[in-house]
């Protein structure tokens, strides 16, 4: 099967990594599934990462944006390592501010939200489930890290560790979050050329391409 890049998506490489850097992009992204069930995404998204070598590196990033105080109280007392921040770059308050405000339950958080909860490097297995409890109807990332895709002989494919990632874009239907929903898809990032490799990964494990390739980070 060949799969197509998505042209609507070359405006840029959002999620986790590089911001509005389209220019830097070199890995792409396929959908492999898209679900309402999240813990059934993050099930694809293990089944995947069965299939991967990892690093010594191996880790799990995430950000989950807040619509409201009580979803923020959530974030905050799940994570209290966490950075939380104020969608809005303006906005003077500190980490540790904007913290104590939605601890506090200070009526002023709400002139802050959205906010968006940062988790960076974390040992994959460890904020997972925590991650998905807190989730609200805010737009929301989580990606998996520092592994190796396969060779796939067949296919004349070596073992690849760049641009090997895989994400979960929730309540959204694409990379970069821009695009709300009220399903989660999963993404399969690969080195830009390298469709034949993904679309053989959701072979394995009972998946299939859902849309076009989108760019990755």
């Amino acid at each position: 099967m060949e799969t197509q890049l998505s042209s609507t998506n070359s405006r840029e490489c959002a999620g986790l990594h590089l911001p509005d850097c389209s220019s830097m992009s070199t890995s792409n992204a396929l959908p492999v599934l898209r679900t309402s069930d999240l813990v059934g995404a993050h099930q694809a998204v293990q089944r995947l990462l069965s299939l991967a070598i990892p690093m010594d590196k191996f880790q799990v990033n995430a950000e989950a944006q807040a619509l409201t105080p009580a979803e923020a109280q959530r974030m905050v007392a799940a994570f209290p390592k966490s950075t939380v921040s104020p969608d809005d770059p303006y906005r003077p308050e500190s980490n540790g501010e904007v913290r104590r405000m939605i601890a506090a339950g200070d009526p002023q958080v709400t002139a802050l939200l959205p906010v968006t909860l940062h988790l960076e490097s974390q040992p994959v297995g460890s904020i997972e489930e925590a991650f998905f409890a807190v989730i609200g109807s805010g737009r929301a990332s989580i990606d998996w890290d520092f592994f190796s895709w396969p060779a796939v002989p067949e296919l004349d494919l070596e073992i690849r560790n760049k641009d090997a990632y895989v994400q979960i874009a929730i309540n959204s239907r694409d990379v970069g979050r821009d695009v709300p929903a009220t399903d989660h898809t999963v993404f399969i990032h690969f080195r830009s050329g390298d469709v034949e490799r993904a679309e053989w990964l959701a072979q394995q494990v009972g998946l299939q391409p859902i849309g076009p390739v989108e760019w990755g980070w």
